[in-house]
């Protein structure tokens, strides 16, 4: 008797400690994610972080110091440059963009007819699937001025042809390539097939190479994502 009551308390204690556990997006549906909540979905979680690099930079005065105009970011003495990495092909990530899009348009404040509306096309976005492929997207960020147009210029000329030896999602067993490239305003978009089948034990890794950007050398990055972590209901989501 005392062996059952210890252990339907560990019991209890485990369904507890995992309900305290489970994440936001577990614990309620996406229309209840607060504005933070959203955020961090789309800033730092299983599907999505930012991966920062930066540089140094001596500050130039006196005489030296160009006046030309945009060189006071050249003057930043920790220049940086991130990349924010997102699974855009998995449903927690779309989720996260249709309340961020709530938000920011106010939809408490909306009409029933206009709710409606937003709900319609929100309906169709999430309803959409990709069994063949996984779409990735990066955004960069930097804290100086000029910085930010020479990115731009540089992701904007790339190809899928230029980045077929750079551009990679790497599995234990696989790495795969290229199939389509995009670019828009500050955010490039890398579309790859869909691995067969990975394991919960295994890693998504993408792969690109940051361009020499001033003082922030070129350099290869490889962000590793846990595919146990990223599961749904038991299934991998990405």
């Amino acid at each position: 008797m005392v062996k059952l009551k210890v252990s339907l308390f560990l019991i209890c204690l485990t369904v507890s400690l995992t309900a305290v556990a489970a994440e936001f997006w577990v614990k309620k549906p996406y229309q209840n994610w607060s504005a933070d909540e959203t955020r961090r979905m789309l800033e730092e979680s299983p599907w999505a972080t930012t991966y920062k690099l930066s540089g140094v930079q001596t500050n130039v005065f006196g005489h030296d110091a160009p006046s030309t105009p945009g060189y006071r970011g050249e003057m930043e003495t920790n220049p940086a440059v991130s990349y924010n990495i997102q699974f855009r092909s998995a449903a927690p990530i779309r989720r996260a963009q249709v309340r961020s899009s709530q938000l920011n348009s106010h939809y408490d404040r909306m009409s029933a007819e206009q709710k409606v509306a937003f709900d319609t096309s929100a309906a169709k976005f999430l309803a959409t699937s990709f069994p063949d492929r996984i779409i990735v997207s990066v955004s960069f960020h930097t804290n100086v001025q000029n910085y930010e147009s020479l990115l731009r210029n540089y992701w904007a000329g790339q190809s899928m042809a230029k980045l077929s030896t750079t551009v990679y999602l790497n599995t234990n067993s696989e790495k795969l390539s290229l199939i389509d490239y995009s670019f828009k305003e500050d955010t490039f978009q890398f579309t790859f097939k869909r691995p067969k089948q990975l394991s919960p034990d295994e890693k998504l890794g993408v792969e690109f190479v940051h361009p020499r950007i001033g003082q922030v050398t070129q350099q290869r990055i490889l962000q590793e994502f846990s595919v146990k972590k990223m599961l749904v209901d038991g299934e991998p989501a990405f």
